[in-house]
């Protein structure tokens, strides 16, 4: 598992690495409304994205594994029906974009509309080729295609950033670098592993599209928890505050990129220990996923809350130095991704679990982001984010752990940390001496 997870953990890293480069570009050569803009454009991105996803490309992850004979069908159906789902919502959502662009206090959404519609659909599908790629174990690609794929697009937005100093130009070169990468992908899909090859073709479209609305709507309701607090900000504090909030809320992701790395790897092994009855199995990758999280949780997050002021005035200058309480405080909401119970529930197809916790927190949400508002303003919204994250998270585990024969573990021991510190080491080892040996 480590192996797989360390190539997509690599690949994430770098191409994180590229597309970090761009905003950190943009802030030098932009204003502070137009990099408000900007990052506002990408909010948008995000919450559409997820709010419309379906689960679609999540599905594949638990439907390849169990019919690889029509892995083509199942890739078919999702990118069809994700083209109408968003074509549609982009229909329906242009209608009143005016009028929902003056509520957000977001103008970047009238102006831009066409070009994140553009920029919405051909990121779904290229994420839909990913899946299916780590679906297929083909984790190699995946992970060639994530780093190539970056470098492509933040080398055109960097190229027209320089050269034009014009938003829309930068946002429409973003658009052209993931089409050519979404092509890239479905050429290496069909004629490396017959991709769309199946037995018979729009099979098991009730069941792909009964497990995605439930994970999608799970899925859905997370991504709105998570990005409610940065749509509170700009709407009460307008582009330019939004900005200096979105500028603490800078990812340097390591602990995400390398939960999800697991995570993708995990996902297939859970599937298919659940499929055999192998709960005692289950605890036993599961005790391992949670070690390699803590090992990188753990160091990472305490860098980040010593270390946020220098970090973010080398990101973001000093003119947004206010943004590193924001920073520090986002880095706490990592912890949560540890308890990452939902890889056991998709295992046994119980996604409702995830779906109303989240309804819960939801409703919950709004108002506590508010009263955290009017007590310590910015802060005071970041701060019961990071209580909202963690919160949902343990009540995940406790039902996970009510329904499960064998209860899996909050926490695991120093030793098992200090294994997978072991492991890694071995395996850096073991790469440096296929190096040399290559270059001898």
């Amino acid at each position: 598992m480590l192996t797989s997870s360390l190539y997509l953990f690599t690949s994430k890293v770098l191409s994180y690495g590229m597309r970090l480069l761009l905003p950190l570009v943009l802030v030098r050569l932009l204003t502070v409304y137009d990099f408000g803009s900007y990052r506002q454009f990408f909010l948008l991105e995000s919450y559409i994205g997820a709010l419309f996803q379906i689960g679609l490309n999540q599905a594949l992850f638990y439907l390849v594994p169990r019919d690889v004979r029509n892995a083509g069908s199942y890739f078919i159906n999702s990118i069809i029906m994700n083209v109408i789902a968003f074509v549609i919502i982009f229909a329906v959502v242009g209608l009143g974009r005016d009028q929902l662009s003056g509520f957000l206090r977001m103008a970047v959404l009238r102006d831009e509309f066409w070009v994140l519609a553009a920029y919405v659909v051909t990121l779904i599908l290229t994420i839909g080729c990913d899946c299916f790629l780590a679906a297929r174990q083909s984790v190699k690609a995946a992970a060639a295609f994530e780093v190539g794929g970056q470098v492509l697009v933040s080398s055109l937005s960097v190229v027209a950033a320089y050269a034009t100093r014009d938003l829309h130009t930068v946002l429409v070169s973003l658009v052209l670098g993931r089409f050519l990468q979404l092509a890239g992908m479905l050429v290496f899909i069909q004629f490396r592993l017959h991709g769309f090859r199946s037995d018979r073709y729009f099979v098991g479209i009730r069941e792909q599209i009964r497990y995605s609305v439930v994970l999608g709507a799970g899925g859905t309701l997370i991504t709105m928890l998570a990005r409610l607090h940065e749509f509170m900000v700009s709407r009460y504090y307008g582009t330019e505050g939004f900005a200096v909030y979105s500028a603490g809320c800078t990812e340097i992701p390591v602990v995400p990129m390398f939960a999800q790395s697991v995570a993708v790897v995990a996902l297939g092994q859970f599937a298919a220990l659940e499929q055999r009855g192998d709960w005692a199995g289950m605890r036993s990758l599961w005790r391992r996923v949670m070690a390699s999280s803590y090992a990188v949780m753990l160091p990472v997050t305490l860098l980040f809350v010593v270390f946020a002021e220098p970090l973010i005035v080398a990101m973001c200058t000093s003119a947004y130095g206010d943004a590193a309480p924001i920073f520090r405080m986002n880095a706490l909401t990592k912890i949560a991704l540890v308890f990452n119970y939902t890889l056991v529930l998709r295992a046994v197809n119980r996604n409702d679990i995830t779906l109303w916790i989240n309804v819960v927190a939801l409703a919950v949400a709004p108002f506590a982001l508010y009263g955290g508002m009017v007590i310590a303003g910015m802060v005071g919204i970041i701060s019961v984010q990071v209580l909202l994250m963690i919160g949902t998270r343990m009540a995940g585990m406790i039902v996970m752990n009510r329904l499960a024969p064998e209860p899996m573990p909050y926490f695991v021991g120093f030793r098992e940390i200090w294994d997978f510190y072991e492991e890694l080491w071995r395996k850096a080892k073991a790469f440096g001496a296929k190096l040399r040996a290559g270059n001898a």
